[in-house]
């Protein structure tokens, strides 16, 4: 039996419970504390957004258009078929969320740090992302046409069947990537780094190559006959098939006479999985469902305290000061370093946003303190029923 886990426990104040009460405090405190819950077809168009943490949230076919999301922390959120033309998502830190079918038409993605998220099917035409880091990430079917990103960093992700025409890539890093029938007419490559990459039956057009490394690379398939710039040296160690084409007097040797080919790539696969999973006996399994239900529920409780605490003091006029402290540094956001495992994830984001909180009414302090407690505790089971299963099947 297959068994897998995932705990889900947000933090948040729901945007519309605090849009009625006045001042430039409550604005400052909403991005701070961040957006939580579930709001559908939102419209926060033109809205200032700017450094607001979005944990667990979900915004389908929300309305950013124009919005200012300049170092926004938005990890686990869903932003299915959201709108975010000519958004400004400079310097944010995008984590495990999906923005999958989005219009995200001349938005701003420069220093963008993103790991794990989905952009598959995305409309990402004219967007602006210099030095925009989408490790890991899923960008199949989407269009990238006229996009505006050099120096940016595409390595182990999947651009299986994107369209990339007329893009600036130049000096970008994509390396281990998937761009399986991916469409480059146009693109400008220059010193771009396709190290390892999955280039088969891709369209390179007339996308200009001059130093472009395609070391290791795999090109069964590709049409290369029109580039700019492809010299012999950048196609020593790469490889190729009989229906690869290249501009006159180059040539290529065939990946299956080469040792480091990757045979999932050349059996046809198109992206890359992500998951974990593990084997339980029946007593395991219930084992760790009923303490895991027990740890989830306790932090719920102590979250909904936390809530009730903080809009109470919101409605005597109490502000609460939010200070996040780590390493002698402040912060309005939490830090997402050492995540141990998938399973964990969700409540570790939980704990981070909470633990470090210093606020000024005692009360929602105490409710907080608790909320942070359970969450300890929530890890604790999880790691230990982990580390219980990982000793029974290495006795097995």
């Amino acid at each position: 039996m297959i068994i897998r886990l995932f705990a889900s426990v947000s933090f948040g104040l729901a945007v519309l419970a605090i849009a009625s009460t006045p001042g430039a405090a409550t604005e400052d405190l909403l991005r701070h504390i961040g957006f939580g819950g579930v709001c559908a077809d939102c419209d926060l168009s033109g809205k200032d957004l700017s450094g607001v943490a979005m944990q667990g949230a979900s915004f389908p076919r929300a309305n950013f258009t124009g919005a200012n999301l300049m170092g926004a922390q938005i990890s686990g959120a869903n932003f299915g078929r959201a709108i975010f033309k000519r958004a400004d998502l400079s310097d944010a830190v995008l984590e495990g969320s999906n923005f999958s079918r989005c219009d995200m038409t001349g938005a701003k993605l420069d220093d963008v740090e993103a790991e794990g998220i989905i952009l598959a099917y995305a409309i990402l035409n004219g967007i602006q992302g210099a030095d925009a880091e989408l490790i890991g990430s899923n960008l199949s079917h989407s269009s990238m046409v006229g996009a505006k990103m050099p120096d940016a960093v595409f390595d182990r992700s999947n651009l299986g069947y994107a369209d990339l025409s007329g893009a600036d890539l130049n000096d970008a890093s994509l390396q281990n990537t998937n761009l399986f029938k991916a469409r480059l007419d146009g693109a400008k490559l220059t010193g771009a780094d396709f190290e390892g990459a999955n280039l088969r039956q891709s369209e390179f057009g007339r996308a200009d190559v001059r130093g472009t490394n395609f070391e290791e690379a795999i090109l069964s398939g590709a049409n290369l006959t029109r580039v700019k710039g492809l010299r012999q040296e950048q196609l020593d160690d790469a490889c190729g098939s009989e229906k690869t084409t290249l501009p006159r007097n180059l040539s290529l040797q065939d990946c299956s006479d080469v040792q480091w080919t990757n045979a999932s790539m050349r059996n046809g696969t198109t992206g890359f999985n992500y998951s974990f999973s593990f084997d339980l006996s029946d007593e395991n399994r219930t084992a760790i469902a009923k303490t895991t239900k027990e740890a989830v529920e306790q932090s719920q409780y102590a979250l909904q305290k936390a809530r009730i605490a903080l809009a109470e003091a919101m409605s005597d006029g109490e502000f609460p000061k939010v200070v996040i402290e780590r390493d002698g540094q402040t912060y309005s956001w939490p830090n997402f370093d050492d995540v141990r495992s998938e399973e964990q994830r969700a409540l570790a984001r939980a704990q981070r946003a909470l633990d470090g909180l210093r606020l000024d009414n005692r009360r929602a302090q105490r409710a907080l303190d608790m909320a942070v407690r359970s969450l300890d505790k929530a890890q604790a089971a999880l790691k230990s029923s982990l580390e219980e299963q990982e000793l029974a099947g290495k006795a097995d």
